[in-house]
Parts: C-alpha cells; sequence; structure tokens
C-alpha cells in the first residue's frame, strides 16, 4: 500500500508510506528556502514520490492532516510576516474587536500580506467564496496537483495525527501508553488524553478547548520582542536567566489565569486578550524575569496535568506530541515525575509531524489486518542524500587557491580537525526530518572548549547570547554524563537533562550556561553509523563522548539540504571547513 501524506501549513511538509514503512518526509522550506514556508509543499511532494521510487497515479491513498484550516489565515502566509506584522494585527484588529467591540475586517488589516500568487494561483482571488469551502477544498487541490481521484484523498483529525506519531516513533508496544496531545488549537481543541491498550489501539479519553498554554506562550514571545510561531524556543532558552525572587510577579500573573483542576485546565481569570493585557500586568519586570515566571508556570501546570493524569488511568508509560511537547525544559520536567516510568517524545513534534502521523492514521483507517505493533518509523533520516556527481559539481567549482579538497574523507581526519578546534559542517547522508539536525546537516565542534561558542556565532550563526548549543552524546556515555536513572530515551533532542559533574566538564559549550543543562541527540551505532564512526575516532582523541551539534545554515535560513547550498554556507561564513559524503574541503588560513 502507498499512502503519501501531508501538512499544509508552517512549516508545510510530505510524507509517503510504502507497505507500512516511512520511506520519506521533508519540509517545503528546504526546497523552497523559506524559511518555516506555509505554501502547498509541491517540491515536498515531488521528492517524496521520487524517493520511493512512484508516480502520483501509483499512490492507494491521500491523507491531510487536520479536518479544519483556516482560509484568510493561509491566504495571509503568517511564516512570511514580522514581528511588526504580528504587533499590527493585534493593535488594529484583536484590540478594536474585543476591548472597543468594534466589527474589523480581517483582510482589511492584512492586505498588504496577501499572498494571491501561491498554488494554486487561479484559487485565491476570490476571497469572499472560499472561507467556508477551503477545509474540503484541499482535497481537490491536492488531487489536482497529484492527478488522482479524489475519492483517494481523505483528511485526518488534527490530535488523533500528534497522538499517532510519538506513539509510532516510538518503542513502546504491547503494553498500555498514555498519550498526551498539547498545541494552540487544532480542529477545535488544544489538549487531549487517549489511551494506546496492549493491542496498540487507540481511544481518546479526554479532550478540550480550554487548554491555552500554546496561545499565551506565542504572545508573551511577541511581547518580549520575539517572532510568534518560530521563537519560542528563544524565550524557554532565555528562562534559567531569570531569578525566582524577582521573577515571582511575573509567575504570579500567569498564575493568575489557568490552572490544572483534576484533568481539566480552567480560569481563575480568563484574559480579555491574549497581548495587551499580559503587556499591561507584565510592566516594569525585566525581560528574563518575564521568561522564567512564563516557563516555570508552564512546567508546573504540565507536571501536575501529567501527574493528575497518570493517577486516574493508571498507565505509566506516556508519549507527548504537539507543539507544546517541543518546550524540551518542561519535558524534562515531566520525565522526573516519579509517577512516570517511562516516556517518548517524537521529534519535531509539533504540526509538521503530522505529515508523517497521517499518513499512518490513514493506513490504518483503510487497512483491513493493521498491525497496531508495527514500527513504521524507523528513524527520522527521511530527507534527500546526494550523490558523488552532484558534491564533484559544486567542488570542482571551488577557487583551488582558497581550498583544500580530500576525496573519500577518513572518520579519523573529521575528529583530528574538531580535536584541533576547528569547525566543521557535515552535510552527508540523507536530510534529518525536523527543525532540529541530527549529525546530517550540522554544524559539529569540540564540546569542551567553551570559546567554541563565541567562535560559532561569530562565523555563522549569530544566535542570541542566551541561546545554548547542543550535544550529541554516544550511547555508551548517556548515563556518564546526563542524569537519567530511567534511562529515558531521546534520540531526536526533545527532553532537556540536567548533567553531571563529568558531563557538564566533557561538554561544557554544548550546555546551557545558567543551569548546566543539556539537550541530547542520544545517538547509537544503529541510528547513524557514519556520524557514530566520526564519534569513535574523536573518542580516542580525547576519551570523551560527546561532540557540539548545531544546525548547519545561516541565520534566518533553513536547513540546508544539497551539497551546492552546504558550499554556498561555506563561502559566505568562517566556516572551517565542510564534509560531504565523497569530499571534505578546508580552507586554506
Amino acid at each position: 500500500m502507498k499512502i503519501l501524506s501531508i501538512y499544509w501549513g508552517i512549516c508545510s511538509s510530505a510524507s509517503i508510506l510504502v507497505d507500512n514503512v516511512v520511506v520519506a518526509a521533508t519540509h517545503e522550506e528546504r526546497y523552497s528556502r523559506v524559511k518555516n514556508d506555509d505554501s502547498f509543499p509541491q517540491k515536498a511532494i515531488d521528492y517524496c514520490l521520487k524517493e520511493a521510487g512512484i508516480k502520483s497515479t501509483d499512490l492507494d491513498y491521500v491523507a491531510i492532516a487536520s479536518i479544519h484550516q483556516d482560509f484568510h489565515h493561509q491566504l495571509s502566509r503568517p511564516s512570511l510576516w514580522s514581528i511588526q506584522n504580528y504587533i499590527s494585527t493585534q493593535k488594529y484588529y484583536w484590540k478594536p474587536r474585543l476591548y472597543e467591540n468594534k466589527n474589523i475586517n480581517y483582510l482589511d488589516i492584512v492586505k498588504d500580506l496577501l499572498d494571491y500568487n501561491q498554488y494554486p494561483k487561479d484559487y485565491w482571488r476570490d476571497a469572499e467564496a472560499h472561507p467556508e469551502t477551503f477545509s474540503e477544498d484541499r482535497e481537490k487541490i491536492l488531487a489536482n496537483y497529484l492527478n488522482i481521484n479524489v475519492n483517494k484523498v481523505k483528511r485526518i483529525e488534527h490530535h488523533k495525527a500528534h497522538a499517532y506519531y510519538s506513539y509510532y516513533a516510538s518503542n513502546f508496544r504491547n503494553e498500555k501508553v498514555l498519550a498526551f496531545t498539547i498545541d494552540g488549537h487544532g480542529d477545535g481543541l488544544n489538549a487531549t488524553i487517549g489511551i494506546f491498550n496492549e493491542d496498540g489501539e487507540y481511544n481518546r479519553v479526554y479532550e478540550t478547548n480550554k487548554c491555552n498554554i500554546a496561545r499565551i506562550y506565542r504572545f508573551i514571545t511577541l511581547l518580549l520582542g520575539m517572532k510568534p510561531n518560530e521563537h519560542e524556543f528563544k524565550v524557554m532558552g532565555l528562562a534559567p536567566y531569570g531569578k525566582e525572587k524577582y521573577a515571582k510577579k511575573a509567575y504570579d500573573i500567569f498564575a493568575s489565569t489557568l490552572y490544572v483542576d483534576g484533568l481539566d485546565f480552567k480560569w481563575k481569570e480568563e484574559p480579555k486578550d491574549g497581548y495587551y493585557w499580559f503587556r499591561d500586568k507584565l510592566e516594569g519586570i525585566r525581560f528574563d524575569n518575564i521568561a522564567w515566571g512564563l516557563q516555570a508556570w508552564v512546567e508546573d501546570l504540565l507536571v501536575t496535568w501529567v501527574k493528575n493524569s497518570i493517577s486516574e488511568f493508571g498507565i505509566s508509560k506516556i508519549v507527548l506530541s504537539g507543539g507544546v511537547a517541543m518546550n524540551i525544559k518542561a519535558m524534562g520536567k515531566i520525565a522526573e515525575l516519579d509517577e512516570v516510568k517511562d516516556m517518548f517524545i517524537g521529534g519535531s513534534a509539533s504540526d509538521e509531524s503530522m505529515a508523517i502521523s497521517s499518513g499512518i492514521c490513514m493506513a490504518e483507517e483503510v487497512s483491513n489486518n493493521w498491525d497496531h505493533n508495527i514500527f513504521p518509523i524507523k528513524n527520522l533520516y527521511l530527507g534527500q542524500n546526494t550523490t558523488e556527481k552532484e558534491e564533484k559539481k559544486v567542488v570542482e567549482l571551488l577557487n583551488k587557491e582558497k581550498y583544500h579538497i580530500i576525496q573519500n574523507p577518513r572518520a579519523k581526519d573529521i575528529a583530528k580537525h574538531l580535536f584541533d578546534g576547528k569547525v566543521l559542517a557535515r552535510c552527508a547522508g540523507r536530510m534529518e526530518f525536523g527543525q532540529r539536525a541530527l549529525g546530517n546537516r550540522s554544524i559539529l565542534a569540540d564540546p569542551k572548549n567553551l570559546m567554541v561558542k563565541e567562535t560559532i556565532n561569530t562565523m555563522i550563526k549569530n544566535r542570541d547570547f542566551w541561546m545554548p548549543f547542543a550535544p550529541i552524546i554516544m550511547d555508551k556515555y548517556i548515563n556518564k554524563y546526563l542524569i537519567n536513572p530511567k534511562n529515558i530515551n531521546s534520540e531526536y533532542m526533545t527532553i532537556g537533562f540536567d548533567t553531571t559533574k563529568e558531563g557538564y566538564k566533557a561538554m561544557t559549550a554544548a550546555c546551557h550556561p545558567a543551569d548546566k543543562s543539556a539537550r541530547p541527540e542520544m545517538l547509537s551505532k544503529e541510528l547513524n553509523s557514519d556520524m557514530y564512526e566520526i564519534m569513535e575516532e574523536f573518542e580516542k582523541l580525547t576519551g570523551r563522548g560527546a561532540i557540539l551539534n548545531t544546525s548547519f545554515n545561516l541565520h534566518g535560513f533553513p536547513i540546508v539540504n544539497t551539497p551546492k547550498e552546504a558550499v554556498y554556507v561555506l563561502e559566505n561564513s568562517w566556516l572551517y571547513g565542510l564534509v560531504l559524503n565523497n569530499f571534505m574541503v578546508i580552507k586554506y588560513d
């Protein structure tokens, strides 16, 4: 059975399931080079079909994540918005509407942002004809693009797709698993609890639209001068710099709103809006203490909710999905709960992951004998690989007086450069799915050298001063470097852990400087043998089992995809060198 599935929104993505195995998945941004591109994922679809070696007419079914999608939201393309655009909608649309009871036309406010040229161009011009039908029209748009019968296309409920993602990405089977989903919104809900039984059958036992955690976090991101739907992780990274003594006022303001009662989210006081209400009450509190108060409040809410749910249903193995599950600090607090026996979060578990899981949901729905114990998501190396011909073509164009080119570089040579304090970028193997590089589209460095953070920021990343990098940790060093008594697996950088003294010493530059925590990629040889071999060689030189890892991209751009893009970044940054599948390119001093 061949099933294509897509998510169309921030960040648009596509995936293909062949005989119950995900063989390809990628994001439109990796081809359009527009960060978090929310346009129809044409190029992502084309790649998935090509990787699977099939034509669109060979597809048995096609899935679209989410039953409902807002037409005006898509027409105005929020992925392209600036911070000022977000503020303008608050000022000129939401404030007059909520505080002054004015009837405002949303399209008038965002008229300069409307994208009538997105695919399909002939559809978007009549803005009055489609608002009520766009959700269903997506089926026809996708069927027309694929040249297939629209009867093959079906929409999949948002939170079901979320739940299926982390469950089917996990190793949990043949036992009961509690599945939490929590996000901004999707098909009228923003949090659910479900149970996968011993046979893998899913039953939702709780749902709500009253959990406004993600919405509040989004608007505090804006209030702090950062971009919603993109920079929430910066607020999370800023939070440890706050001090409880000075942040208590901010915490109390957040705690005066939403709270948890049993399984339910309830209001003490419901804010009039998500921006001005908090802006006025938080005035005069320093930015880092606002971040601390927000993050601590979110952690307390989620910990209470999960703890109460485990008590209610008597199930101690859990999976989490949805945008809020991307908050690795909160996930770390949940992992520490005595009530949690084990947990798993799929990589990049926000909305783009539904491009993968909606196809799995579809397969289950149409199958007469669906095997709930299968493992359709083997890993997240699901994107494009590169050929020697592609690599050779871009390498041959380099100025040989500026670059030293080595064919078929050995892992020991790569490790030696890292040991010598050099910063290398790696574009080799299949590209990772998701917003976190997992070694194949990564910038790598020695994590013990604290000065390497400044070096990387100067040469390419331009990250905010408070933002930490992350480590890749070899599996045999996990218990040496991390406080992880339950041996919880986090191979996709989804959980924040406290480090041991040995761990912090071995990978200082890859830890958070304020609280010494780490967001690790736990690496096994089975998961990525080539990257593991580099780490083995690095271990021989250093006696350490971790390497600093950050995504391979210029600031404000998506992660690189092709050798051409990788070489462009090399030439337009101060990176020392580039590792491809078949070549290593080193700059002459």
